[in-house]
């Protein structure tokens, strides 16, 4: 089911599917401040929004740390590799809105 732009579900399966797109799984992490880039500026407030929602999901698909930066210390984040499964659905709601390939259960295999 594809999730209509400027949905909370839509901003959230844009955070998973940048995280897991680029990679940023468990140890490999990304600023908090880089989410937005890429999500159509009338709606980047959603990406704020979801990303404090995905932060209070129990158990949490994301992990949120503090890294000391050159400019001081700041928050990023990491997909939980052990829910990587969980967040498939959410996922593949943002990519058929996005008109993109779905993930199949494998999470390698791309649906048409």
């Amino acid at each position: 089911m594809a999730f209509k732009l400027g949905s909370m579900k839509h901003a959230k399966g844009f955070i998973l599917n940048k995280l897991f797109e680029d990679r940023r799984i468990g140890e490999t992490h990304l600023p908090v401040q880089l989410l937005g880039q890429g999500y159509p500026p009338q709606y980047r407030h959603l990406i704020t929004a979801a990303f404090e929602g995905l932060k209070r999901e129990n158990p949490s698909l994301i992990h949120v740390q503090n890294k000391r930066t050159f400019r001081g210390t700041s928050a990023h984040l990491s997909l939980v590799p052990s829910r990587l499964k969980k967040i498939r659905g959410l996922m593949n709601g943002y990519r058929e809105a996005a008109h993109l390939p779905r993930y199949g259960q494998d999470m390698k295999t791309l649906l048409h």
